[in-house]
Order: C-alpha cells, then sequence, then structure tokens
C-alpha cells in the first residue's frame, strides 16, 4: 500500500510539474518547502540562476518524501530542495546520499547550523522560573499556560505533517508533561499570530521553534535547557558519528514503527543541525556548471534570519527580497558562490 501510494504521489507532482517556454534555456525545478526559511532561499537560488546561469526556474509544491522520491527518480520533475534540516532525515539521507547508498542526490560543501528546541518568552523565565524542560512536569507550572480554562497547558508541537511535530511530541511524553499539556498543531502563520498576541498581553505562552528565524530578532525568546546530547539511539543513525547504541535521542519514524510514540523517547537536547540545500545528480549530469554553482553556496543563519524578518515581519514579497539582496551582496555571490562558474551575465 505504501509504494501505491508513493506512486500516486509521484504521478500527481508529474503531472502539475511546471510547464516552461520552449526556447533552448536549463529547466530547472525547485521543490517548494512550507517554513519562511525554506522559500528566501527558494527565491535567492531563483534570481542567481536565473540572473548569471541562464536559467528557467519552475517550482512545485509537495510532501517531503515525494520531493526526495523525484529527485532521486532523475526525471526533471524535481531539481533542487532549498532548505534540507538534515538531522531529521536519516533516512533520505541514508538512502539517496551516502556514499554506498543510491547517491543520486548531491548537497551543498558548507551547510549552515540550525538549532531547535522549546521556548518561552523572557518575561516567563524571569517571573515563573521555568528554565528547564523539566520544570514543565509540574501541574502547577502547566497551570500557567491554560488559556481555555480546561486545566491544562497548551503548547504549541508544530504544524501538522512536520517531522519535527512528531520529535515534539516525543519530548513531551518522556519528559513527562504530556500529562499536564495538550499540543496544539495549528498551522505557523496562525501561531504566530498567537505569539504575537500573547507578548503584546504579557501572557505566558510554550511553543517549539526553530533558529534562524525573525522572531528571535523581535522578541526576547529563551530555549528551556535540556541534558547534554549525547549520541543518537536508533539504527537509521548506524553510520553517523554521532551514533550511539544506548544514546539519549531515539527516535522512530511512524512509517518504520506504527508504535512509534511509545518506542521513542528524547531525553535531551538536540544537537546543531547542518542544513544544507540539495540537487538532484541528474541536475549534475545535465548542468555541471549549475551543480558546481549549487555545491559552492554558503549559507549563515544571520543572512537567512535577515530575510525571513524582511518576508514575514516587515510583509516584504520573496522575490524583492531575494532580488534585493542578491544585488547588494555581488562581491559574495559573484566571487564565491559562483567562482570559476561561466555565467552569462
Amino acid at each position: 500500500m505504501r509504494g501505491t501510494f508513493a506512486a500516486l504521489a509521484l504521478a500527481a507532482l508529474l503531472a502539475a510539474a511546471p510547464t516552461f517556454d520552449a526556447e533552448a534555456k536549463t529547466k530547472v525545478v525547485i521543490g517548494e518547502q512550507t517554513w519562511t526559511g525554506a522559500t528566501a532561499i527558494q527565491n535567492v537560488l531563483k534570481v542567481v540562476l536565473e540572473k548569471y546561469l541562464d536559467a528557467e526556474v519552475g517550482s512545485i509544491a509537495a510532501g517531503e518524501p515525494v520531493l526526495w522520491e523525484a529527485m532521486d527518480r532523475g526525471d526533471g520533475s524535481v531539481d533542487i530542495l532549498p532548505d534540507v534540516w538534515s538531522e531529521h532525515l536519516p533516512e533520505q539521507l541514508n538512502k539517496y546520499v551516502i556514499p554506498g547508498s543510491r547517491e543520486t542526490v548531491i548537497l551543498n560543501a558548507k551547510p549552515y547550523l540550525g538549532r531547535e528546541g522549546i521556548y518561552v518568552p523572557g518575561y516567563v523565565q524571569d517571573q515563573h522560573g521555568i528554565k528547564k524542560v523539566t520544570d514543565l512536569a509540574d501541574p502547577e507550572k502547566a497551570k500557567l499556560f491554560d488559556a481555555d480554562g480546561d486545566g491544562k497547558g497548551e503548547w504549541w508541537a508544530g504544524a501538522v505533517g512536520w517531522e519535527a511535530t512528531n520529535h515534539s511530541e516525543v519530548r513531551a511524553k518522556s519528559y513527562g508533561f504530556d500529562k499536564y499539556f495538550t499540543a496544539t498543531t495549528v498551522e505557523q502563520p496562525v501561531f504566530l499570530a498567537q505569539l504575537d498576541a500573547a507578548i503584546t498581553k504579557k501572557q505566558p505562552i510554550l511553543f517549539y521553534y526553530w533558529e534562524p528565524e525573525w522572531i528571535f530578532a523581535v522578541f526576547d525568546l529563551r530555549k528551556l535547557e535540556e541534558p547534554e546530547f549525547d549520541g543518537y539511539a536508533t539504527d537509521d543513525f548506524k553510520d553517523n558519528p554521532k551514533y550511539k547504541k544506548d544514546g539519549c535521542y531515539k527516535f522512530y519514524q511512524p512509517k518504520v514503527a506504527p508504535d512509534w510514540l511509545e518506542k521513542s523517547s528524547i531525553t535531551c537536547d538536540q544537537p546543531p543541525t547542518h542544513v544544507y540545500i540539495a540537487h538532484s545528480k541528474e541536475l549534475a549530469t545535465r548542468s555541471p556548471d549549475i551543480s558546481k554553482f549549487l555545491k559552492q553556496i554558503t549559507l549563515d543563519g544571520d543572512t537567512v534570519n535577515q530575510w525571513i524578518l524582511a518576508i514575514d515581519r516587515e510583509k516584504k514579497p520573496p522575490e524583492d527580497v531575494a532580488r534585493d539582496w542578491v544585488e547588494a551582496n555581488k562581491a559574495k555571490v559573484e566571487g564565491e558562490w559562483l567562482k570559476d562558474v561561466p555565467r552569462t551575465n
């Protein structure tokens, strides 16, 4: 059944693939991911590809597994993924990226670092002394976050369908605060409105989030402490230097284990995540110059944060943010990202 579903999903993806003009340009399709950082990177890639490499760039939205399968197929339906949080994708990296795998997907050489965790506003920490995730397993502290009057606190675990949302649920179970909190999974824009309202009124709010993101440039937000990470414990990390048989981070994918929530356990912080730009091996064959550019891109969290701030907080169109940044950073784009890459401009 899973194979049938994947085939149908890929067929739907192909049917929805963007159409291009008939002129002799390299056609490139970027897989759309749903968070703003990915949208920002996608638009920066599009600007550079069109301005300097005479590419014709389209995009297509689909679930993350389907986008990876399409890159693996090498049929041009998806060529690039702009924002790959590798610590959440061991299955895909083991299947498509690492030496000895299918090796159909290529990552850029220098990823940027992302951080994830559970956060509260600074005033919550200062007023109520909530500094550690273990503090949440206190029913009296949980009541501080009770907005609907049912006696349990609410917390945002992430949006429906996010890999990270499943990790959040495991954390709540492992630290024991799931007994006193109800996890909500509204879409990110809805949550951000809730966060803004809570901070305006100085109300307690608890949530999963990640950095870089614009909210950290605007609000005083503090990550709750967790024990230090000592290793990933599941078999899909066996070839990873961070693997440890009895490590503190044991997470099973729902499609691997139907009882994934019961079997999984996370009792420590997650180390910073290496975040990559991925492209298909087929694109590298079709256009070695574009592949060289994609492998040479270097991003940093502060830059991505600036893009997110402009798009989400300042409400600037992503394409304008990308175009303005590329124009203002020609030395980096032309001297580093496009070093030794033949250009049309």
